[in-house]
């Protein structure tokens, strides 16, 4: 018998799971991680899990997020764990809005908060909000916990987070900066601390998560001050899919000649270019891949345009990195984190090109290494590290949820992770 923390992560048509078992000192360990994928196409829908160094791909016919925590619930049966074992459940919900700035006990109003949040979020908080209520039926006594990509922002002042448009689409529409991947921004600032020696409460960074979807935060003092995701996940760098920045008068432009090209009506039109900006565009438009792997590889044999589109990628992460560090005080530690963050040291390389002036010279060796805590570079005239520090956002998940859920308690001020 043991107790456990378990944390989901529900898409659209996958569901991620992350089973922590609880050690003394309030320390969690990694027990079980998976994903069911594919969720509706019975076909091809499969439990995938690893449990130590054991890894397991179950074909399963699954229709519905129910069927899938069913699926779920049964692996971990013949692995020894009982649904009674569940302590607390933790869920990744996209977007909180300005309402939740930390992780919260979910009841009806946050239920009613997520739904209300939908006309922002319409691909993420339906999934969210599907998942927390399923496992709610499922496991009805057991405390559930909502870990929102949007809290960590929620100290960004208004300078930073306001857009010039008119009133009424402020107010009334709630159209402003929101940011997310800050479950990770918060835990590799944290780790970065750590890794320095510098109180969190001290510490001024600039966190890169560079995956498929790519976010750049400024850090004054542990409080998120700026960040380059805007009021959806489209707006900032380059990502996997995504085109990041755009003028947004092309919007019109491009819609216009579509319709005329193709004879569509404008709603038609409009659609297939908000379509285009998420998913054919950013390296998959540049490179027709959105695999840096592939790309870089074309870049080292000499392949002039895979060049090309890294120092697009890389210089645009540059012009944010610059602006966050003219208008910090200081600057303790430059972090790349995520798929790309952690592995690809030759874009880490071509980043830290286009930024001179930081004077960071670049530890070679340090710099080959992936997916592991380290210091790649630095500007010993700024006193600046340049890091990696793989991200774990699901251990966050899993002890703000042990400390609202199971503990009852608040978020620690320490968190384990930091120890």
């Amino acid at each position: 018998m043991g107790n456990y923390i378990l944390a989901l992560n529900c898409g659209s048509s996958s569901l991620k799971f992350n089973l922590f078992l609880l050690k003394e000192n309030n320390k969690l360990l990694p027990f079980i991680q998976g994903v069911v994928e594919e969720i509706g196409n019975t076909e091809r829908s499969r439990l995938k899990y690893n449990y130590k160094q054991d890894k397991q791909i179950i074909n399963h016919s699954i229709k519905t997020h129910r069927d899938a925590l069913i699926k779920i619930f049964d692996a971990f049966h013949t692995l020894n764990v009982s649904k009674d074992e569940i302590k607390a459940v933790g869920h990744r919900v996209v977007h909180g809005g300005d309402k939740y700035s930390k992780s919260v006990r979910i009841d009806n109003d946050v239920i009613q908060a997520i739904e209300d949040l939908i006309p922002i979020a319409p691909l993420h908080n339906p999934p969210n909000l599907n998942g927390i209520k399923e496992t709610m039926k499922l496991l009805p006594d057991v405390p559930q916990v909502a870990i929102f990509d949007t809290a960590f922002h929620g100290t960004i002042p208004e300078y930073a987070y306001r857009y010039a448009i008119p009133e009424e689409w402020y107010k009334d529409f709630g159209v402003r900066r929101y940011g997310f991947h800050g479950t990770s921004h918060m835990y590799v600032a944290k780790r970065a601390a750590k890794f320095l020696e510098i109180p969190y409460h001290q510490f001024n960074g600039i966190t890169a998560h560079l995956g498929n979807g790519c976010s750049i935060s400024k850090i004054a003092n542990g409080k998120c001050m700026d960040t380059s995701m805007g009021f959806t996940p489209l707006e900032g760098l380059i990502m996997g899919t995504r085109s990041g920045d755009i003028d947004p008068a092309l919007i019109a432009h491009v819609a216009k000649s579509i319709k005329e090209k193709q004879n569509l009506d404008e709603a038609q039109a409009f659609k297939m270019v908000t379509r285009a900006l998420n998913k054919e565009s950013g390296l998959k438009a540049l490179a027709k891949t959105n695999m840096m792997q592939d790309i870089r590889k074309k870049a080292i044999e000499g392949d002039v345009q895979a060049e090309l589109v890294i120092a697009i990628y890389a210089y645009r992460i540059a012009k944010y990195i610059g602006a966050y560090w003219a208008t910090l005080d200081t600057c303790d530690a430059l972090i790349f984190t995520a798929g790309l963050g952690e592995n690809e040291g030759y874009v880490r390389k071509k980043i830290l090109q286009f930024l001179k002036n930081l004077k960071i010279k670049i530890n070679e060796e340090a710099n080959a290494i992936r997916k592991q805590e380290t210091q790649i570079g630095i500007s010993k005239a700024l006193g600046l590290h340049a890091l990696v520090i793989p991200t774990d956002e699901e251990s966050v998940i899993g002890y703000d949820t042990l400390y609202l859920g199971y503990l009852k308690q608040s978020l620690p001020h320490v968190y384990p992770f930091e120890q």
